[in-house]
């Protein structure tokens, strides 16, 4: 079936079908439209996702009963329904590969001849290639243990800790998981049952594929295919195609060292989070970092200058990098965006935290 594909409102629907202010908030007489799975009768017999409008006001009981992230255009970030086109830009958005919706600037080749300057060193690139995402979990995502990385099942477990932690999961809110790769966590969350709706996105459409292939083989996530508790948008995490505090956690694994821009990445997330809502992501930390491990506390601290050069000269980065982060510089990220309440895991170069959207 394909999801988040919706028939065009109806004129009152429309009218309530408008990006929230700025915080997330609305008047509560005109509550949010939401997308929540209804069946519908479409050719051949499938069934798609019916726009629904209910009166539940934005509170903590809204975000335990949200049943989908309300999708905005990625030009104008006006909310509008997938399968249409928005009313702003005068742009349709396309479903490829059977049921991934792209929401990508260039979707349906919309670009044309023109392209963005190549990056000196890019995993967005180099992540858009068939056989790398073929590989990513033969071997490619287990070879970060070197790193400290302590294993896909532990990482989630400890991802989930955090979710849970910041008063989510419990089978309500949306989950997004952002740069999934091949779907390794996406699965995970999907199958969990602690989400009311999980959608896996990334801006590799080779990615995006696997990801599909990897739900469609597994009887859990291929049920929650089916159920409308998961779905699948191409998109870019530097322009989110969500409406203002629609996601209730989102969750990068392994993933901020391969953003081109991470202050525009985490900004966007901070958007899409609705107040209360977490971040949580690991990624790599400058090979300095170990010294903590080694020296205990303060080591880091006197090592910081080595750090900052190491960081700086981009070496050991490879394609797959665009760099290596130092805990503070995640930090001061994260809260230069507006999130608070740090807090972390760390084992030699692997770091996973988790910060919070204010209420």
């Amino acid at each position: 079936a394909l999801l988040l594909r919706t028939a065009p409102l109806a004129p009152h629907a429309r009218a309530a079908n408008r990006a929230p202010p700025a915080g997330g908030r609305r008047a509560s007489r005109q509550p949010p439209a939401r997308l929540i799975a209804t069946p519908r009768a479409v050719e051949g017999g499938a069934s798609s996702v019916g726009p629904a409008v209910d009166d539940v006001d934005d509170s903590a009981t809204q975000s335990r009963g949200r049943a989908r992230p309300q999708l905005a255009c990625p030009i104008c970030l006006r909310a509008f329904v997938a399968g249409t086109t928005c009313a702003c830009c005068a742009r349709t958005f396309p479903t490829i590969d059977g049921n991934v919706l792209d929401l990508c600037l260039d979707a349906g080749g919309a670009n044309g001849a023109y392209t963005d300057p190549p990056l000196r060193k890019s995993g967005t690139t180099l992540f858009q290639s068939e056989a790398v995402a073929t590989v990513y979990e033969n071997g490619w995502r287990q070879s970060f243990a070197w790193a400290g990385f302590p294993g896909e099942s532990t990482e989630w477990g400890h991802a989930m800790e955090y979710v849970k932690a910041a008063g989510h999961g419990g089978g309500g809110g949306v989950l997004l998981d952002v740069s999934c790769g091949s779907g390794l966590f996406t699965r995970r969350f999907a199958a969990s049952g602690e989400f009311a709706h999980v959608v896996a996105s990334d801006y590799s459409a080779s990615m995006m594929r696997q990801t599909v292939a990897y739900c469609d083989a597994d009887v859990a996530t291929a049920s929650a295919v089916k159920d409308g508790v998961l779905s699948f948008v191409r998109a870019d995490v530097g322009r989110l195609p969500f409406a203002t505090g629609s996601v209730d956690v989102v969750h990068a694994g392994a993933a901020m060292h391969c953003w081109p821009s991470p202050s525009a990445a985490v900004v966007e997330i901070a958007r899409v989070l609705a107040p209360g809502g977490v971040f949580v992501a690991s990624t790599f930390m400058d090979p300095t970092a170990v010294l903590e491990d080694v020296f205990g506390a303060g080591a880091e601290a006197a090592a910081a200058p080595l750090a900052e050069a190491f960081v700086n000269s981009g070496v050991g980065t490879g394609g797959a990098f665009n760099q290596f982060w130092r805990e503070k510089d995640l930090r001061d990220l994260t809260g230069m965006c507006g999130l608070e309440g740090f807090e972390r895991r760390r084992s030699r170069q692997f770091i996973l935290f988790r910060v919070n959207k204010p209420l």
